[in-house]
């Protein structure tokens, strides 16, 4: 039997690049996975590099979590399909360079702060309370930026910060039920699209390596550490 047969995960941001592959391994290991994403496109993108088999387990939702409507919308669908889910995965937001701090269009700082940032938030607020209370994981992907300072990319990564000081909140609200929460910080993925353009080295991580990491090294491996870091292979 797969390792997560009956149960039922859901991944915000499962069509992006990092996303995609936790939810492909997800599905190798049994899982039955829930994507939301607004784009066709993107949902005929994650059927073809899942294969047909791994997608009879894959339930595409049509939304998002970049408002608070679309966030209960999402909600509602989940509470009506499910009495609970076993894992919930938040690879959201985007990267955004250019500009030096004190010159940075307010425009682009909103916007920052809503992909990067109040989605995450939105996301804690409809997957957690769906989680099984007993035996629940929360995952919050993130990047290195969240650990260093960015030149020229001061918003992300200042969201980056916040969404790790979030998860580890998070983790202490909850530290008296059966939630486990988890930030992974990762370092350069190589993602489908950047192999497509000849970028990548060979101690970067792969997508599917992050979900594998989740599923062995966490799931069953019931680790307590709440940060855990994947910046890049051993050598």
């Amino acid at each position: 039997m797969a390792a997560l047969s009956n149960k039922t995960a859901v991944v915000l941001g499962g069509t992006g690049g990092v996303g995609e592959g936790i939810v492909k391994s997800l599905l190798a290991a049994g899982a039955s996975v829930v994507v939301s994403t607004r784009s066709e496109y993107k949902i005929a993108r994650l059927r073809e590099y899942v294969g047909t088999e791994l997608a009879a387990n894959l339930i595409i939702r049509q939304g998002s979590v970049n408002n608070e409507e679309s966030a209960r919308d999402l909600g509602e669908f989940l509470h009506k399909n499910y009495k609970s889910i076993d894992i919930a995965v938040a690879s959201l937001g985007g990267w955004h360079q250019g500009y030096p701090l004190y010159s940075y269009p307010l425009h682009d700082w909103e916007r920052i702060l809503r992909d990067n940032l109040t989605s995450h938030f939105l996301a804690i607020k409809t997957l957690v309370p769906m989680l099984n209370p007993q035996s629940g994981y929360y995952f919050h992907i993130n990047g290195y930026s969240a650990e260093e300072a960015y030149p020229m990319a001061g918003p992300v990564a200042m969201t980056a910060a916040a969404q790790k000081s979030l998860i580890q909140t998070l983790a202490k609200e909850v530290n008296r039920t059966g939630i486990k929460v988890y930030e992974l910080i990762l370092g350069p993925m190589k993602t489908r699209d950047r192999i497509k353009h000849g970028h990548g080295q060979d101690d970067w991580y792969f997508p599917e390596e992050i979900g594998d990491y989740i599923r062995g090294q966490i799931l069953m491996n019931h680790q307590d550490e709440v940060v855990h870091y994947l910046l890049h292979k051993p050598r």
